[in-house]
Order: C-alpha cells, then sequence, then structure tokens
C-alpha cells in the first residue's frame, strides 16, 4: 500500500457511536491504512479513552489543527470567557468548523494525501493497497454539478475565491464518499488565497450557506496545479457507496440493503442528520460485512 495516503475524518461526541462503526469497518476491511480523527479539543478525552487500544488511529484535538481565532469561535462549552462569546458572539456551527478542520488537517498533514470519510460513512469491503490511486496517480472524484444543490457547492467556491461569476460556465460536484486531495492541493488553495489578498476567506467561507471544502480543494487540484498528481475519475457518488441521504431514501433502506447483496458496493453512506436509530444501523453494516467478507 502506498505509504504516502492517510483517511481522515472530522468528528465530536454525538457521533461516537457512529465513529465507532467506521473504525470496526476499517479494523476489518482497511487496517493497515493510517487513520486521523480531529475531535473537538473538548471531545479529546472522550475518544482518547473510547479507542485507545485501536492501532493506526491518531486522534487529534481541534485546537491543535484550527487557527486560534477559528477555534474560539467554534468551541461551545466552558464559561464565557473561554468559549470566546464576549468576543465573538457568533459562534461557528459544528458543520462549518468540520470542512475547515478537513483544509488544515490536510494542509498540515504528515502524509502527501488524504481520503475523506465523514462518521456516517462505513467501508464494506476490503481495499486493494492501490484503492485510490491509478498509475501513482491520486484519483480525484468529479462530475458536472446537476442539481441546485451542487451548483450552489460550486458558486460558493468561486464568490469566496472572488471570481467574477459572469464569466464561470462550468460547475462541478466534488462532494463523494470518499473524496481525496493531495496536502499540496490544500497549500496551493492558501497560497491562491494569499495571492488574490483574499485574507478574509474565512469569513467568506462562514458567510455562505452551502459552502463546500471538497469544491475549494478541488479547485485548487484542478485549477491552480492544473491536475498534477491527480488521475481525473468522471462518475457519480452512488457508483462508489450505497446511500441514504436524504428523508425520501429512509424508506428505501430495506431495498438499498438488498442492493448491497446483489451489487456490492465499497461504501455505505448514511447520513448521520437523518436520525435514523443505531442498532439499525449497526445492523445494516453487520449484514454489509457479511455479504463482502473475504
Amino acid at each position: 500500500m502506498p505509504k504516502t495516503i492517510c483517511i481522515i475524518t472530522p468528528t465530536y461526541d454525538r457521533d461516537i457511536q457512529q465513529f465507532s462503526l467506521l473504525r470496526r469497518s476499517i479494523r476489518l476491511f482497511a487496517p493497515d491504512f493510517p487513520h486521523i480523527a480531529i475531535v473537538n479539543s473538548e471531545d479529546w478525552h472522550e475518544f482518547r479513552d473510547r479507542f485507545r487500544a485501536d492501532t493506526n488511529l491518531e486522534i487529534i484535538k481541534s485546537s491543535e489543527v484550527l487557527p486560534r481565532s477559528v477555534e474560539q469561535r467554534r468551541r461551545k462549552s466552558g464559561p464565557r470567557w473561554f468559549t470566546g462569546k464576549w468576543l465573538h458572539p457568533r459562534l461557528i456551527k459544528g458543520w462549518y468548523a468540520q470542512q475547515l478542520m478537513k483544509i488544515y488537517a490536510l494542509a498540515d498533514c504528515q502524509y502527501e494525501a488524504a481520503a475523506f470519510f465523514d462518521s456516517d460513512v462505513f467501508f464494506c469491503r476490503r481495499l486493494r493497497p492501490d484503492y485510490f490511486y491509478l498509475d501513482d496517480h491520486l484519483k480525484l472524484f468529479r462530475r458536472r454539478a446537476v442539481d441546485a444543490e451542487a451548483l450552489d457547492f460550486d458558486i460558493s467556491t468561486h464568490e469566496i475565491l472572488g471570481n467574477p461569476l459572469h464569466r464561470i460556465t462550468e460547475l462541478y460536484d466534488y462532494v463523494f464518499s470518499p473524496a481525496c486531495f493531495r496536502k499540496s492541493s490544500a497549500l496551493s488553495l492558501f497560497a491562491e488565497f494569499k495571492r488574490r489578498k483574499r485574507s478574509t476567506w474565512v469569513r467568506r467561507f462562514l458567510a455562505q450557506p452551502r459552502p463546500s471544502e471538497y469544491n475549494l480543494l478541488g479547485y485548487a487540484a484542478t485549477v491552480v496545479e492544473g491536475g498534477a498528481g491527480y488521475r481525473l475519475v468522471e462518475c457519480n457518488p452512488d457508483d462508489l457507496h450505497h446511500s441514504i441521504r436524504f428523508p425520501e431514501d429512509s424508506a428505501r433502506l430495506a431495498e438499498e440493503i438488498e442492493q448491497m447483496r446483489v451489487r456490492p458496493k465499497d461504501f455505505v453512506l448514511i447520513q448521520s442528520t437523518l436520525r435514523i436509530d443505531f442498532d439499525q444501523i449497526a445492523k445494516v453494516f453487520d449484514h454489509a460485512a457479511e455479504a463482502h467478507r473475504m
């Protein structure tokens, strides 16, 4: 297996059950991959105690990844003077903070590349050593934006970067599980912000209703870096994983379980915001693991 890639997962205390499922799947199907979990600083002790026996797992505090000003606005526990509420009344929501964690963690990563998996994803097939590579080039999953959500993710990217929207005629979707990026792309993104004098890019990111860390990194990889070190893979997200992502998908959970048996994919995404009972999700994993165990 290339020793230049790791798995990165941002997570927090309310995700700990689903993160434990992700860990079970990695231990079973990808035990040799180094895994970096970025957890909210106030949750670090809980995660460390829960997963202290896991090998190839590094648990990092958000305060070690995020700039101090961002971490202060993210933190929601403790006295007002400690959380930064007195100075920064508008706190950073968890979804935004986790996206920023991914960008900053990749830029500071000891590995050359990372595959991002959120806590609500788990593996259900053994990964080949070269799964994330084609001819020594990192896979970059992408498709044309096909719906309003995907369009908005990429429009937000151009607004954060300051690109004139009337000149943008092609919009893309980089939101995949997994999403794979090289460390160089995060560094190139920061360099591009500096070149454009976009020192307020984080503020612009937080002002967007639908920003995307993956689209920002995708822009850096394809436009700023010209695709160097990547192999572009044009496909649909559902080509890679079974997906229960939207409220209407919950009604077809049994159907998707059957698809895991007859048309197996490598990953399963069950969106955490759907609040599906964890025992039910665990049964889905048990079913998928049994069906695809090698």
